[in-house]
C-alpha cells in the first residue's frame, strides 16, 4: 500500500454520504449498508497508486446464492456522452450471453445504469454464487504527497439513490431468475 494510505478513512466519508441508510462495520476495511431488511450492500476500498499520489475508490457489491449451475461473467460498457450515455451488457461466454439476453428484457436496469456515473460494473456467477460489483466515479478520494492534499469526491444524494437502486435491481433480477426456488 502507498505511504499515507489509511484503511477505512475513505469508507468513513462514504458512511456519511449514505445517510439516512443504516450502516455497520464488518471486517476491517468493510462497510455494510442496509437499505432494507433483505438487502445488504458491502463497500470496500480499492487503491490505485500513482506517481506521488494515490486514489482510493469505493466498491459497492451485493452477493447471493444461485440455484442454477452456471458460470458467467458480465461487464457493462458505456458509450456516448455524459448527457446521452448508453450501456451495453457484454459477456464472452455462452452462459453469460443467456444472462445478457434476460437483462435486455428489463430496460429499467439499463436506464438506471445509464444515469449512474461509474468506473466499472461486473456481475460474476460461479459455483452457485453470484456477485455484482459497481465502482462509482464518486465516493473516491485523491491523496497527493506533493503538495500534501486530500480531495474526496462525495457521493451525491442523486448518485447514491441510483447506485443503491442499481444494486437492488440486480439482486431482484438474480433472485427472480437464478435464485434457489
Amino acid at each position: 500500500m502507498p505511504a499515507g494510505y489509511q484503511q477505512g478513512l475513505t469508507l468513513n466519508r462514504v458512511e456519511r454520504d449514505i445517510l439516512p441508510y443504516q450502516c455497520e462495520w464488518g471486517a476491517p476495511g468493510e462497510l455494510l449498508i442496509h437499505p432494507q431488511a433483505s438487502l445488504t450492500i458491502r463497500v470496500t476500498e480499492r487503491v490505485k497508486t500513482l506517481f506521488m499520489a494515490f486514489i482510493v475508490f469505493s466498491r459497492f457489491s451485493v452477493t447471493g446464492r444461485c440455484g442454477s449451475a452456471i458460470n458467467a461473467k458480465i461487464t457493462v460498457k458505456t458509450r456516448g456522452s455524459l448527457k446521452q450515455k448508453h450501456v451495453h451488457f457484454i459477456s464472452k461466454d455462452e452462459e453469460g450471453q443467456a444472462v445478457v439476453n434476460l437483462l435486455k428484457e428489463y430496460p429499467i436496469i439499463a436506464q438506471t445504469l445509464e444515469e449512474l456515473d461509474f468506473n466499472y460494473f461486473h456481475l460474476v456467477i460461479k459455483d452457485g454464487v453470484w456477485h455484482c460489483e459497481i465502482e462509482p466515479f464518486t465516493a473516491s478520494e485523491m491523496v497527493c504527497r506533493m503538495p500534501a492534499i486530500r480531495r474526496y469526491l462525495r457521493l451525491t444524494p442523486e448518485q447514491r439513490h441510483r447506485l443503491l437502486s442499481a444494486l437492488q435491481l440486480f439482486q431482484q433480477f438474480m433472485e427472480k431468475h437464478y435464485g434457489n426456488h
